[in-house]
């Protein structure tokens, strides 16, 4: 618990945002192939983060559906979601916001953009859509920086 305690005093969230929706069906097939075979689709997740004045740090949680090459009638779909934040402690290391960065503010936010997420894609016509997918964040950052 003073974990928790110690990161908030290091950081601050400002905001939380859709910054970008792409949902791409050129076709009424496309949609009935892709509500058919939704679970052969791959999720990809990229995160970047961008400093901006005043100890302002945005990062960019762009989550990409992608088709499998057997499927004909392809879908894209693309979301991207920003999470801004504040850095409030002047004494972090460039170790400690990286991790913070790539690990604690996507973990704590993860189930907000999971929600929103399958929220979008229901309200598309996808009723039965679920992002139910797990992301280790602390596992993705050790395997990042092993060496």
């Amino acid at each position: 618990m003073s974990e928790t305690n110690n990161d908030q005093k290091k950081y601050e969230v400002v905001a939380k945002y859709i910054k970008d929706i792409s949902f791409e069906i050129p076709t009424p097939d496309s949609f009935v192939d892709a509500a058919q075979n939704l679970g052969e689709y791959s999720t990809k997740l990229e995160l970047n983060s961008n400093p901006h004045k005043n100890n302002l740090i945005a990062i960019d949680c762009n989550f990409k559906l992608e088709a499998p090459q057997t499927i004909q009638n392809k879908i894209h779909a693309e979301v991207c979601i920003s999470i801004i934040f504040k850095l409030t402690d002047p004494k972090m290391t460039a170790e400690e916001v990286k991790k913070i960065v790539l690990v604690k503010i996507p973990t704590d936010n993860f189930e907000y953009m999971k929600d929103i997420i399958t929220s979008l894609f229901q309200k598309t016509g996808f009723t039965n859509f679920n992002f139910n997918k797990q992301i280790d964040f602390e596992e993705l950052y050790k395997q990042q920086f092993a060496n």
